[in-house]
């Protein structure tokens, strides 16, 4: 079972810095819209914060506190369902020159707001198989939309949001990870513990954002789960909370 040593949230909202149409590809915002029929909104746009995910990842990595070389990540992987349109640097390739030994790096996105359990399948699986042992995940919910949003739209976020997660796993290539399967059910009863619901509007952070937030993490074994209704799938995963330092951004908890 992977162990969450780090793990870090941040969040904004509001307008950003003044918006200036020279800096900004309009050109580029109303032709990619146009062939679907979407109009570009400039003052939506113009209103939005407009911060890039490079700047959301790097708050929330700032939020685990320094990371000499023996405590970094071997993999890191960046999870998103949003789009973002101000889009000048890669957010991997970013986190893998700002951490210390370059580690290795990409992101995960098409996977609907499952992204982070994809993401973090991922990269247990590459430290499983190749002997490594940090996996650094990191989620953003960008929320500048250029466009108006269809009604009720469960993907789109409300507000800037990022999460970073440090994980540890100690154990060997031959150590299987759990999967899923069809059996009968062993139990009808929901399992024993605390329940604590996802976050509204942050459509890939409101799950990690709850387990950080007040009330949150506090030990033992958490079982994480997410439903993504446009694509019609459900995702879990279980992480060991023993010993887990988590800042959302409050001062910490």
């Amino acid at each position: 079972m992977p162990r969450l040593v780090r793990a870090a949230w941040r969040t904004a909202s509001g307008p950003g810095e003044a918006y200036d149409p020279a800096t900004v590809h309009e050109d580029h915002l109303r032709e990619a819209a146009a062939p679907y029929g979407v109009e570009f909104r400039r003052e939506l746009f113009a209103g939005t914060g407009r911060r890039t995910s490079v700047q959301l990842a790097e708050a929330a990595l700032s939020g685990l506190g320094p990371l000499p070389p023996e405590e970094a990540p071997d993999v890191v992987v960046v999870a998103y369902a949003t789009p973002d349109f101000e889009h000048g640097e890669l957010t991997a390739a970013y986190l893998k020159h700002r951490l210390p030994g370059e580690p290795l790096a990409f992101a995960v996105s098409d996977q609907g707001v499952l992204a982070p359990f994809t993401a973090l399948r991922a990269g247990i699986e590459y430290a499983r198989r190749g002997g490594l042992r940090r996996v650094l995940v990191v989620i953003v919910d960008q929320s500048s939309q250029p466009y108006a949003l269809p009604e009720g739209d469960s993907r789109a976020a409300e507000r800037d949001s990022a999460v970073a997660l440090l994980l540890d796993w100690d154990a060997d290539a031959d150590t299987a990870l759990g999967g899923w399967g069809f059996g009968p059910a062993e139990s009808t009863e929901p399992p024993a513990g605390r329940v604590i619901r996802p976050l509204p509007g942050l459509p890939c952070t409101g799950v990690w954002a709850a387990l950080l937030g007040d009330g949150g993490a506090t030990g033992g074994t958490a079982v994480l789960a997410d439903a993504d209704e446009e694509l019609g799938q459900l995702a879990y995963c279980t992480v060991d909370l023993e010993g887990l330092r988590a800042d959302d951004g409050a001062g910490g908890n």
